[in-house]
């Protein structure tokens, strides 16, 4: 198919009515606010997203089916995997100070220290190892509220 610079679209009544909400949703966003949104505008935001929804990353799916994995994803998904994103980002923090504590321990020690000492925390029978979590658990609280007192306080003053 051949296309010129300027191109005519003929659409039915149907789509011209989508493409006006699509024109009313894109103007509502914060994130156009300092752009003019024409219709040439909204058509290339149209085609960037379909290329980047179907074509660009999923080139060998066929359009039907990707367009039924992108129907199935609700905003309780979103939800859930920025909840889990979350989680794993405590739990690499926890890795953090954990290991920043083995460090510091064994700098320590004379070389006496041997890894078959160590019990696991997934079985919850050492109350040393729960206690040192707790702590930990308690250090990453105060970091956070640490940082966002410090959040709040550069928000003041600007």
């Amino acid at each position: 198919m051949e296309w010129n610079r300027l191109q005519t679209v003929h659409l039915t009544e149907d789509m011209r009515k989508k493409l006006e909400e699509i024109e009313n949703y894109l103007e509502k966003q914060d994130y156009f606010s300092n752009e003019k949104l024409n219709r040439s505008r909204i058509i290339d935001m149209l085609i960037l997203t379909f290329y980047d929804l179907f074509v660009a990353e999923n080139s060998r799916t066929k359009y039907p089916n990707r367009l039924a994995e992108l129907k199935k994803i609700t905003p309780k998904d979103n939800q859930k995997l920025l909840r889990e994103l979350m989680r794993q980002g405590r739990s690499m923090e926890f890795l953090l100070y954990i290991n920043l504590g083995i460090y510091q321990s064994l700098s320590q020690i004379n070389g006496s220290y041997t890894p078959k000492e160590l019990r696991s925390y997934q079985t919850g029978d050492s109350r040393e190892i729960n206690m040192l979590m707790n702590q930990i658990m308690q250090i990453i609280n105060d970091d956070i509220a640490r940082n966002k007192q410090i959040k709040d306080s550069k928000r003041k003053k600007a």
